[in-house]
């Protein structure tokens, strides 16, 4: 990647796995994963970071704007959680994003379950890659176990929050990838 992105590797030994952070802005973080001369993005941020690739796949862990901003109409391979439906004034769904066609994927050495965690937003999900255990939690679970608004426009739900991140305390994840902030490693 080039220097002046900024995108820096999610851990040491684990090639083809990176992150892009600013907390000068609401913006989440974007992870990037390398496989071939492919790439796959999750979460695109808030529009104001313009990539210098076309991601060949995109997944969105919800449809906050601070996560689909920077989704581009001319990207093909755009998925997010069939529930995400609500647009709002904080939620818009990219014209281009397609329902998730499974619940799980491989994109090259690197192995994704997609776990549906509603409560920050009706379709909110995170992406277990399990070869690394690495879970990429969007806004569903921050590190030191904060987790995202449950009163966004009503879209949020106090009740669900809690079961998804229930099902999350269960999964053997070592290195946590939140939509905002700072990685955690067990």
């Amino acid at each position: 990647m080039p220097a002046k992105f900024n995108f820096k590797p999610i851990a040491d030994g684990i090639e083809g796995a990176y992150f892009l952070r600013d907390d000068s802005r609401i913006t989440s973080n974007i992870y990037l994963f390398e496989h071939e001369g492919k790439k796959l993005i999750v979460d695109a941020g808030d529009g104001r970071d313009i990539l210098p690739f076309t991601p060949d796949i995109c997944f969105l862990t919800h449809g906050h704007f601070d996560h689909v901003g920077g989704v581009k109409t001319g990207w093909k391979e755009v998925f997010i959680h069939p529930s995400e439906t609500i647009t709002s004034k904080f939620a818009v769904i990219p014209v281009n994003a397609h329902p998730l066609p499974s619940t799980s994927f491989d994109f090259g050495k690197f192995h994704f379950e997609i776990i549906h965690t509603p409560g920050h937003t009706p379709g909110s999900m995170c992406l277990f890659e399990t070869n690394n255990s690495i879970l990429v939690s969007g806004d569903t679970l921050f590190a030191g176990g904060g987790f995202g608004r449950t009163d966004l426009g009503g879209e949020g739900a106090e009740e669900k929050m809690q079961e998804s991140l229930e099902i999350l305390s269960r999964l053997d994840w070592k290195i946590l990838c939140p939509g905002h902030g700072e990685l955690e490693f067990k």
